[in-house]
């Protein structure tokens, strides 16, 4: 029978780190109500180059990740529609991100915290135990039944400031995230997005909330 665990066990044989399910409510898609979270993690390698203010082998190992997650979600939206369901992957395209509000139509780290596989940073970044925020995400809707995780709906990074120590234009904010909160509350999302776009701009980058985060130096320290 074609259920979730079948469809979690083809996620992570493809290569996906972590994957949950949760419920959803979009107004674009109103038949399909449930949705899949996929986290990838990232290569050490590109958070030594993060590290190393390497940016565009770093973007080049990161878009190939995007690339890889693009794949196996439109693989997995064929897998589910052959099944006899409903299923629209969340592509980065598809999901139309707005580069200068750092806008999707649904965040993928909103499918990702009330599936519980993880909790927001101080940064605003999607943060996990195993990886920090040293990941890739992405989704699929669908109207398939799926059993769905326990939401997380308060930050666990306790006292850590980590990603707040290192950003350059001091964006981010001292309160911690929870989802009765707006992105706002944690960060100055135009200084952020003005200062990483004048980056982009430049060949160069800023990932320094991610790879400064303490969850994030665990996994490249420990190989874990």
């Amino acid at each position: 029978m074609f259920d979730g665990e079948v469809l979690k066990d083809y996620l992570i044989g493809e290569g996906i780190s972590k994957v949950g399910f949760t419920k959803v409510n979009l107004s674009e898609f109103p038949s399909l109500d449930y949705g899949v979270a996929l986290v990838l993690k990232l290569p050490r390698q590109a958070i030594q180059l993060l590290l190393d203010d390497e940016f565009k082998r770093y973007w080049k190992i990161f878009h190939n990740q995007i690339d890889i997650l693009t794949d196996i979600a439109l693989k997995a939206e064929s897998l589910i529609k052959d099944n006899g369901y409903d299923a629209f992957a969340l592509t980065m395209q598809r999901n139309e991100c707005d580069m200068e509000k750092l806008l999707s139509k649904l965040p993928y780290k909103t499918l990702a915290t009330t599936s519980g596989l993880g909790w927001v940073g101080r940064s605003a970044l999607f943060v996990c135990e195993e990886y920090g925020s040293a990941v890739a995400l992405s989704g699929i809707l669908t109207d398939m039944p799926l059993d769905v995780g326990q939401p997380i709906t308060d930050s666990y990074c306790d006292d850590c400031e980590e990603c707040q120590k290192a950003c350059p234009v001091d964006a981010i904010n001292p309160k911690k995230w929870n989802s009765r909160l707006n992105r706002s509350d944690i960060i100055d999302i135009e200084a952020c997005s003005e200062y990483v776009i004048d980056q982009f701009k430049s060949g160069l980058g800023c990932s320094k909330c991610l790879s400064n985060c303490r969850l994030t130096q665990e996994y490249f320290k420990n190989k874990r």
